[in-house]
């Protein structure tokens, strides 16, 4: 592989993955800071005193009346899914009027938390650059307050070249999506994209200075990568459903109209993407869709001056629940595959001339409490990345003894990546490591003296860590299944049932829970607060089994783990119902916001950021983007009476109509305009369902709409996400800590 920088939106292309293409603090408090400003109790009065001054929006009704599999399902907000219709930006507008009115008495409590957030993300000194060195050159990036900028010098010169510097993008709306250095460094490819879109353009630089290639722009791609010929450059683009599905070939230099068709997919449920094997032999084009794999192989030097299509060799047919992934060593094919009973998947070889799945050959399988997430590969030894018991590992395996050893990791709770790694003859590999109470760091194994160096640790200013502490516990749930849940908290935490508490999860397309890093963490923590990350089921924590006993037809077990985790916080006197929270993101926020008519009385907050919170409606609409694709994971309602009856049975905007419970929780939703995954028609029409049902019962219900989000975020970068971080945690302390 040949990636000195990366995308930070896509997946990682250098590397075996296992993951699919998924729908992902605060320093001390200021020390001169009233106490009930830090809480929010006055600003929590004041809010109730004058709340009555801009009244909460209250779309008309048209009912719209469907039957499906005999069952009649009217949806009085279905007018809100048009975009266009005027009456839709005419809500919007007053959702966010109403959410600025109702937060308005926060404002100082934001400044203060946006403040804290600034101060963790400060480096007192400048951080030395992680560089990469190749063709006599040392590469690496550097961050500026106006974004990344990308440079090389020569090795053992002081002069440095700018690639690329972003802030001359940012001046257009612009940010950059991926880079990729041509096999032989003479051309920069960048991709940029404007917020909220998922496709971008790719433009090309010359470093050698031997052709001007400004006007050599490919335009709506989603992913590229370099053949081995310095000169042809293979991408992807999408369907209007958003689904990468074909395969191009361009020729550097020359018109986008004039680029080769090589490969198109028209099965709708699957992904297609591109990929080069390490060893840059050979280009993969990767079908996956969310329970199947196929890979092609192309030449990565074929030729097209004689304008010849390149043969696609199929390494294996497409089989229901089997995965893999392939790169390439030695004339030998090194397969991460789920096949026969390795659900969570082996590593077996095969011959390039035999391919397909007759003749694998197991290599490296690991016990059932272990997983293989990904896979890198060395002249001497293959590095396996994974987990056990639900925590990363790191596994060497020495290719002429048949030996596995364990890397020490520096942190028991944390999240590990791949580093670049493009040396394929070394004793060495760099990793990252992201933790809760610390920066990524990375870090250098030597697998000959199988011992461990920091490159580069990126500690927090002024953050006393030795206060915190990290922790796993178990919790019982509705079928005696026993649920990881992860605690962030204080060491002298007391059991008296009076800490604030919130619970995230994600628990959907088998993505992980993990303890990361997240800024708006440490004020909470600063607070007294507990930060409980359960890991249900739906994620791939445990495994296969623990992802799929979270899906489909076993959906309800992600809200039963979460509600269970819930009742065990309480039970054991950890927080009480007054002062627990919960957040829930996109798949997240369909898990989270099913609280609110499942059990209201358990939660006093809920934050759902672009939330999956009608998924019965999304699912119905094939024509949406990803719907097809997604019914592996949550059914097809149209065509199966059970997975209509299943999806009605917990989305949150099919139940929040009467409910009828006594109490609820505060609820604060957020929304993209441009968001293509989650249409903003969902929070849109939840939240006017919601009000009805909370009206008098002591809970407000918020919506805010960003106009220039889409579903990863929006314009402004890392200012807008401190703003919008400030106002959810001004929103969960005025309502938890009064």
């Amino acid at each position: 592989m040949n990636p000195l920088w990366n995308s930070t939106k896509l997946c990682s292309l250098t590397h075996l993955h296992v993951h699919k293409f998924a729908h992902a603090g605060l320093l001390q408090r200021q020390p001169i800071q009233l106490a009930t400003v830090r809480n929010g109790s006055i600003l929590a009065s004041i809010k109730k005193k004058f709340a009555r001054d801009v009244p909460p929006p209250s779309p008309r009704q048209d009912n719209v009346s469907t039957t499906h599999h005999g069952y009649k399902r009217i949806d009085e907000y279905k007018w809100i899914e048009d975009i266009n219709n005027g009456a839709v930006w005419e809500l919007i507008q007053k959702e966010n009027e109403y959410s600025n009115h109702m937060l308005k008495s926060t404002s100082f409590l934001q400044r203060v938390l946006r403040r804290e957030m600034q101060k963790i993300l400060h480096t007192p000194k400048l951080l030395p650059p992680l560089s990469t060195r190749a063709h006599g050159y040392e590469y690496y990036s550097k961050t500026s307050k106006a974004g990344m900028v990308y440079c090389r010098k020569l090795i053992g010169h002081t002069q440095e070249e700018v690639l690329l510097d972003s802030k001359y993008l940012r001046m257009t709306n612009l940010s950059i999506r991926k880079v990729l250095l041509s096999p032989n460094h003479s051309i920069f490819a960048y991709q940029t994209e404007r917020e909220g879109e998922e496709v971008g353009n790719l433009h090309f630089k010359d470093l050698s200075g031997a052709m001007n290639l400004k006007g050599d722009i490919l335009e709506d791609i989603f992913n590229f990568v370099w053949a081995n010929d310095n000169k042809t450059v293979y991408y992807t683009v999408t369907s209007d459903q958003l689904r990468p599905n074909k395969v191009y070939a361009h020729i550097v230099g020359t018109s986008q109209e004039e680029d080769i068709l090589i490969y198109e997919d028209k099965d709708e449920t699957t992904f297609v993407d591109i990929s080069s094997t390490k060893d840059m032999k050979y280009i993969t084009i990767n079908a996956n869709s969310l329970s199947s794999s196929e890979v092609r192989l192309i030449d990565a030097l074929h030729d097209y001056s004689e304008g010849l299509q390149p043969s696609l060799q199929l390494v294996q047919g497409r089989k229901e629940n089997l995965e893999y992934f392939v790169d390439h060593h030695d004339n030998q094919l090194y397969v991460l595959t789920n096949a026969g009973d390795a659900k969570n998947f082996k590593l077996v070889t095969a011959g390039q001339d035999k391919p397909d799945m007759q003749h694998w050959k197991d290599l490296i399988t690991v016990s059932a409490t272990e997983k293989i997430e990904d896979v890198d590969l060395f002249k001497n030894r293959i590095v396996l990345y994974g987990r056990r018991d639900g925590l990363p590992m790191i596994l060497c395996y020495d290719l002429k003894t048949g030996t596995k050893l364990e890397v020490e990791l520096p942190e028991r709770f944390c999240i590990v990546h791949p580093g670049t790694n493009l040396d394929f003859d070394t004793n060495t590999f760099r990793f990252s490591v992201t933790s809760p109470y610390e920066h990524e760091s990375t870090w250098e194994y030597n697998m000959d003296k199988q011992t461990l160096r920091s490159v580069r640790v990126h500690p927090i200013h002024k953050f006393d860590r030795k206060k915190y502490t990290c922790s796993q516990i178990h919790v019982e749930s509705h079928d005696g299944a026993q649920v990881p849940v992860t605690l962030l908290h204080q060491k002298d935490l007391k059991l008296n049932g009076k800490n604030p508490v919130l619970m995230r999860s994600y628990g959907a397309y088998g993505i992980t829970t993990d303890p990361d890093f997240r800024i708006e963490n440490f004020s909470l923590l600063e607070r007294g607060w507990v930060i409980a990350l359960p890991h249900v089921r739906g994620g791939s924590e445990l495994g296969r089994d623990w992802y799929e006993n979270g899906k489909l037809l076993h959906k309800k077990n992600s809200f039963q783990d979460f509600i269970a985790v819930a009742e065990h916080l309480i039970d054991k006197n950890l927080t009480s119902p007054k002062l627990l929270a919960a957040m829930g993101t996109s798949a997240g926020g369909l898990l989270v916001g099913a609280m609110v008519h499942m059990r209201p009385e358990l939660f006093k907050a809920i934050v759902l950021r672009v939330p999956f919170v009608d998924p019965l409606s999304a699912m119905l609409n094939p024509d949406l983007p990803l719907t097809q694709v997604e019914y592996p994971e949550w059914g097809n309602p149209t065509d199966d009476k059970a997975d209509y009856e299943n999806i009605a049975s917990y989305s949150p905007y099919e139940n929040i109509i009467g409910t009828s419970a006594s109490s609820y929780p505060s609820v604060l939703l957020t929304g993209g305009l441009k968001d293509q995954r989650v249409q903003v028609s969902q929070p849109l029409k939840y939240i006017s369902r919601l009000r009805r049902e909370i009206e008098h019962k002591g809970a407000v219900a918020l919506c805010r709409i960003d106009t220039d989000r889409g579903h990863f975020g929006g314009g402004g970068e890392q200012e807008a996400r401190l703003d919008e971080a400030a106002e959810e945690l001004a929103f969960l302390i005025s309502n938890v800590q009064k």
